[in-house]
């Protein structure tokens, strides 16, 4: 589905509203490792610090339906986001996310025919009907997206996109361009990409699957440890600096 997405983007030189990133392969690093096939040693271990990527993402819906007096009495939990660094725009939205990391299948850095790139997140069965709901909702209106994510030092976190929504998302995909570069926006799909695969919404790849059975198998006869730590944090608030 992602893949006819990406072609339609690509052709259209746009993308379409509302978590792929080319894996890069190194093919001539000597005769004998490019004749077996072999991952040259800096290549594992740039993978394996690849895996380590976490990121997390929240959309919001804008409150189109915002009045003054029903803001001050609180009663649709009304807030003000601002998306955009060099020339921020303001949109009053639902303070609570409709969607979080929880409800992404997959995630896709997407290259544009005219040179810049978008991202496509595609959700579980559960973030497509919550995203076509709320689309309807809000058509006319915006889906505001937020991103936390690492740069390999600091962990960043902002609005990044505000998609315009003219009709309903019924395929569970929305794409965006975001506030963001290109190593920002790699590393966002990559982490978003990692965590779906440790909730089980994305199938490990075959290779990974039998050394994560093979290591189960292994520490089956080790003593039990303690429970490994969340890898992704509940709290992540947008409206809060970094």
């Amino acid at each position: 589905m992602l893949s006819a997405l990406s072609e339609k983007m690509r052709c259209g030189g746009r993308c379409i509203n509302h978590y792929f990133y080319p894996l890069v392969i190194l093919l001539t690093l000597g005769t004998v490792i490019a004749s077996t096939g072999c991952a040259s040693p800096p290549d594992q271990k740039q993978k394996k610090k690849d895996k380590k990527d976490v990121a997390q993402i929240r959309i919001f819906r804008e409150a189109n339906d915002f009045t003054g007096q029903a803001a001050e009495a609180g009663s649709l939990g009304v807030t003000m986001a601002k998306v955009g660094r060099t020339d921020p725009m303001e949109f009053q939205v639902l303070k609570d996310p409709v969607l979080d990391e929880r409800d992404v299948k997959k995630a896709e850095f997407v290259e544009e025919a005219h040179g810049g790139f978008s991202i496509g997140i595609e959700f579980t069965r559960h973030g497509t009907m919550v995203l076509e709901m709320n689309s309807l909702a809000v058509q006319g209106g915006h889906l505001l997206v937020a991103g936390r994510w690492s740069d390999g030092t600091n962990v960043l976190g902002r609005f990044i996109a505000a998609p315009l929504i003219r009709r309903r998302l019924d395929k569970g995909i929305i794409a965006f361009t975001p506030d963001m570069n290109r190593d920002e926006a790699t590393r966002f799909v990559r982490g978003l990409n990692n965590v779906a695969i440790k909730l089980e919404n994305q199938a490990k790849p075959a290779r990974e699957k039998k050394e994560k059975e093979d290591k189960k198998k292994e520490n089956a006869l080790k003593a039990p440890k303690e429970a490994p730590k969340s890898y992704y944090k509940r709290d992540f608030d947008p409206f809060l600096a970094q």
